[in-house]
């Protein structure tokens, strides 16, 4: 059996990669938004690996000023602002996923994290990831919202993996 070329300990890089977060219909509404990634590891060895990411929920931008503040005020009433994955799974040269959980505050789910990994370089991989949640009995502040039953989330995104 052989073993993947970029084993080993990998950091993400906080300032290179980027999150993007997409709610099921809520009501009326598709939430889109974007979040920075502020960090995690890897460790690839032979054909598993283990991932920690930390995204920075609390700096979540819809692009709708209207919604925005009230988006980032639920996030500070019910977490430090950090939605944290970690999960295991396996890697090869070109594909990876982890099955794991997300978590932000007390609020805790099943997640999994699918993607392709790219990079020539033994220092550093490109990752494109492709992930999903689902919230049950979700209490939403918001006026019109104020329980749903169900959110699925997908989580799009780019990590830069560096040694």
């Amino acid at each position: 059996m052989t073993t993947s070329r970029h084993h080993g300990q990998w950091q993400v890089s906080g300032n290179e990669g980027h999150i993007e977060l997409e709610t099921s219909r809520i009501g009326l509404f598709t939430v889109k938004a974007h979040a920075p990634i502020l960090g995690g590891d890897a460790d690839w060895q032979a054909n598993a690996a283990d991932l920690l990411l930390k995204i920075a929920i609390d700096q979540a931008k819809t692009g709708n000023p209207l919604l925005d503040p009230q988006l980032r005020s639920f996030i500070k009433r019910t977490s430090d602002g950090i939605l944290t994955f970690e999960g295991s799974g396996h890697v090869n040269d070109d594909e990876v996923k982890f099955e794991g959980e997300a978590w932000a505050g007390t609020v805790k789910v099943p997640m999994t994290i699918a993607g392709t990994s790219r990079g020539e370089l033994e220092h550093e991989r490109d990752v494109q990831i492709l992930g999903n949640a689902t919230f049950t009995d979700v209490k939403i502040p918001l006026p019109g919202f104020s329980k749903v039953n169900e959110i699925d989330i997908t989580v799009t995104g780019f990590l830069k993996l560096v040694r």
